[in-house]
Parts: C-alpha cells; structure tokens; sequence
C-alpha cells in the first residue's frame, strides 16, 4: 500500500486576507459596493451603513481567501443592504402572489460574460429610475442575481419569500432589464405591461 501515500502532494490552500487587505478592498471598491446596496436599499444613507456593516462583519468573521475578497465583499455587502431593508422587501411579496414567468430564461443562470454585461449596463443606468420603476423585492433579486448570481432558490432563502414570488418578481425584473437594454432612451413603464 505504499503506492497510495508515496506521491500523494496537496495543494497549499489559498492565502486569506489579512485585516488590511479586506479594509483596503472595501474602501478602493467602496462607490461600486455603495452603489450595489443603494439599488437594493433606495437611500444613501443606508447604503452607506451596508457597506461599513460589511466590512466590520468581515473584519469580525473567519477572513475570506485573498483571491475571492472582492466576490465576498460584494456578497456581504449585499446581504447587508437586505438585512436593513428586509422588512420592505418582503412586503412586496403579496404582489407577486397570482404572478406566474412564462419565460423559461428567466429561470436560468447566466454564463459569466453575459451576467458582467448586465450588471456593467445596471450600474451604468440611472439608478433613480430602476428605484422608482422597480419593487424592492424585484430590485433585490435583479441585484443578487447579476452581482452575486444567486440562483432562484438562494434568492428565496435570502430574501425569506416564496420561491413563486421570487419567479414572479425575477419575471418583472428580466422584462424590464431586457426592455430597458433594447430601449434605453424610452420612459415606458415595463411593469404596467406585465
């Protein structure tokens, strides 16, 4: 049995951010961060506090690996905005209770290149109208499924809604994104259509 010990050789594990790096990641990202929590949460102020309630969370916690501290970042960060605004969120979710997705591509991941392009095309657009022309709930999973690419069911558990309600309100989000991306200088209201 010596053959099964003799070249056995394991890869160093990846190297976890020290205190430093994670409060250098936060605040040379911190617009990008703020602006991902303002979506989700509407309000400056408390898009602000996501983003430092991220960092002292992450400064607190088991520190993430070097390599992924930017994907963590955005994570807690957004995880933050929704425990801030969770209550409003989930009021939305009688909206959505008859709603049904007859959009099969809505329901399935994106590949890497075109999930980049929609997020790159979210925070590039007027952040005020995606406020006002989207529910907090359909705004909170347009965010967790572009910038942390959450699947449907994580959205749920995430946002503690119904999984029919997260179809629903992803359907209105992916409507209004593609509506948006093919006409982006029109003022329709694509909520009113579905």
């Amino acid at each position: 049995m010596s053959w099964f010990h003799g070249s056995t050789k394991f890869a160093a594990a990846p190297p976890h951010a020290s205190a430093a790096e994670i409060v250098a990641c936060f605040g040379n990202q911190k617009h990008f961060l703020e602006r991902l929590a303002f979506l989700i949460t509407g309000d400056q102020t408390t898009a602000e506090q996501s983003v430092s309630d991220a960092c002292e969370i992450t400064l607190q916690g088991n520190s993430p690996f070097s390599d992924w501290l930017l994907e963590w970042a955005k994570a807690a960060t957004v995880s933050a905005a929704i425990s801030l605004r969770g209550g409003e969120i989930r009021t939305c979710e009688a909206m959505f209770a008859d709603q049904r997705c007859p959009h099969v591509e809505h329901l399935c991941q994106l590949d890497d290149e075109p999930r980049a392009a929609r997020l790159a095309f979210i925070l590039g657009m007027d952040a005020q109208k995606l406020i006002a022309e989207l529910d907090p709930l359909s705004r909170a999973i347009l965010v967790l499924r572009t910038a942390i690419r959450c699947s449907i069911q994580d959205c749920s558990l995430r946002l503690n809604v119904s999984r029919a309600a997260v179809i629903a309100a992803n359907c209105l989000a992916m409507t209004w994104l593609d509506h948006c991306s093919l006409r982006p200088g029109e003022d329709e209201n694509v909520s009113q259509t579905l």
